[in-house]
């Protein structure tokens, strides 16, 4: 798939990392050039840069530009995931599902986005645009009417399609300001002012996305620079180093004992299985402190997991070492506050399943229907998406470290384990929250068997975090019956705030799956 991603610029900037990102010069024309691709040749609008802004270059892509996906953002604003640059992967990914991405809706203070843009321009000229839509576009004045009555604007003209879809979109926004462009009245206006057209664009895009057939995703929008995108790089790349110096003493072990199996003693833990699968889900607090969202998610997977295969065991701070040894090190240095109950839970997992196999799953996780017999038939399972905070790409979209299967003895997880515990016996405080990643990294780099059953075990799960964005939106039920049938797991974020009902009293798609039976 051809995809690019177009950087609207008037300045020098700093290199993007990721090549798929492409500086375009917008209002070249008479300019000094600045070694990039610019907006004055073949059919273009340049010389209008100081009223259409970025459209000069939205403008030339459209008629110049043959790609299959192509998306605009600026020198200084980008779509990001988690915190990082959308990269083309992903975008191609997501482009299947939405077909539209666009950035995050913003909420304007005033009473709508009619009264915000009287606030800051002159509604004459939204009005100037609403009569020209009425004569080129009629079928789009309600929509308009009812864009300028909302509170949600869509700023920068940025965003990510299909380019057929970009090039009717254009088409439809360029008749409509060209016609407007003949007719407004510009004396009096500033340089800032004068920016109108870009301004009314921006009002616009909405508009047109109400009456377009195709799903619609937004991401979070981020003012940085591009430098900023390439130290999250260099960061993972001296974080991995850092990692895989750690673990040198258990990687040294592991090698020079090629079937090495930490010794563990027998716990009681063993006995509450009856021969089971164990599906351990932790909550140090235990179930009577769980937050509403954990405790129905906790209940869907007890629910999901079959009883007549598998053991619900519940790990808190009060049973965990029924199930689990810890070393005298990290049970002092958790007491101590040194060792967060995040860092506990890292331990705890890979204990627990090299000690036991069978599932770990984090309480965030809910779980739509019955597992079926599939997964357990696996040496390993995980899902492969992308880590949910977006800080480095150790897992490079090849397992999620929350949710996991495996037979008891893996040795992955007495690596994992061990390393862990020799982690702290040198250390203080965990230098990042990503170190559990990097040891699963280096443990597949270094060890050949353990990188193909990652190979082999993962499914795909792109869709990992859909069912969070859609939790305080309205209640449909055909959305709430696709989301379910999308996927088997979804990740949700106990610290975001759910609410069963929206701002005009509906039902929420969160308070319908509370609701549930």
């Amino acid at each position: 798939m051809d995809t690019k991603i177009f950087v609207m610029t008037h300045k020098e900037m700093n290199e993007i990392p990721d090549k798929t990102y492409l500086p375009l010069h917008v209002g070249k024309a008479g300019k000094e050039t600045l070694g990039y691709t610019g907006d004055d040749t073949g059919d273009h609008i340049s010389e209008k840069n100081p009223a259409y802004c970025e459209l000069t270059g939205v403008y030339w892509l459209w008629k110049n530009m043959d790609c299959d996906v192509i998306g605009i953002c600026h020198y200084r604003r980008y779509l990001v995931k988690e915190g990082k640059l959308l990269d083309r992967a992903y975008i191609e990914r997501v482009i299947q599902t939405y077909p539209v991405i666009i950035p995050n809706s913003s909420c304007v203070s005033e009473t709508d986005v009619y009264a915000h843009y009287g606030e800051r321009h002159y509604t004459k000229d939204l009005d100037l645009c609403r009569e020209v839509i009425g004569e080129k576009y009629p079928e789009y004045l309600p929509a308009f009417d009812y864009a300028m009555r909302t509170i949600l604007v869509s700023v920068g003209n940025m965003w990510i399609t299909r380019k057929d879809i970009f090039d009717r979109y254009c088409a439809w926004l360029f008749d409509i300001l060209f016609e407007v462009e003949k007719r407004i009245d510009m004396q009096g206006y500033d340089n800032y002012q004068s920016r109108v057209m870009g301004f009314l664009a921006e009002r616009l895009f909405r508009v047109w996305l109400f009456l377009q057939p195709e799903s619609i995703t937004e991401e979070e929008m981020k003012m940085a620079d591009p430098s900023d995108f390439l130290y999250r790089e260099k960061r993972t790349e001296l974080l991995y180093r850092y990692t895989k110096l750690k673990t040198e003493p258990i990687r040294s072990l592991y090698l020079a004992d090629g079937g090495r199996k930490p010794s563990v003693r027998p716990l009681p833990g063993q006995d509450k299985l009856e021969g089971k699968i164990p599906v351990f889900v932790c909550w140090w607090q235990g179930e009577k402190e769980m937050p509403e969202l954990i405790r129905h998610c906790v209940k869907r997977i007890r629910e999901n997991f079959s009883s007549d295969r598998t053991e619900f065991c519940l790990i808190t701070l009060e049973n965990c070492l029924e199930y689990v040894s810890f070393t005298k090190t990290v049970i002092d240095k958790f007491n101590q506050g040194k060792i967060s109950y995040s860092q506990l839970s890292d331990m705890l997992m890979a204990e627990l399943l090299f000690r036991y196999g069978g599932v770990w799953i984090a309480a965030s996780y809910f779980v739509t229907k019955p597992v079926g017999a599939k997964i357990f038939q696996r040496e390993m399972y995980t899902l492969c998406s992308r880590d949910p905070f977006g800080e480095t790409e150790f897992s490079e979209n090849r397992w999620t470290s929350d949710l996991w299967y495996v037979k008891k003895e893996k040795k992955l997880f007495g690596f994992l384990m061990e390393s862990l515990w020799n982690y702290w016996e040198t250390e203080e405080k965990m230098t990042d929250y990503f170190v559990l990643d990097g040891i699963i990294a280096a443990a597949a780099e270094q060890f050949s068997g353990i990188k193909k059953e990652l190979e082999l075990c993962r499914d795909n799960a792109d869709s990992l975090f859909e069912l969070q964005k859609w939790m305080n939106r309205r209640y449909f039920p055909d959305r709430a019956e696709k989301l379910m049938a999308e996927s088997l797991f979804y990740k949700l974020d106990w610290r975001k705030d759910c609410r069963k009902e929206n701002l005009a009293g509906e039902k929420t798609l969160y308070g319908y799956l509370l609701g549930e039976q």
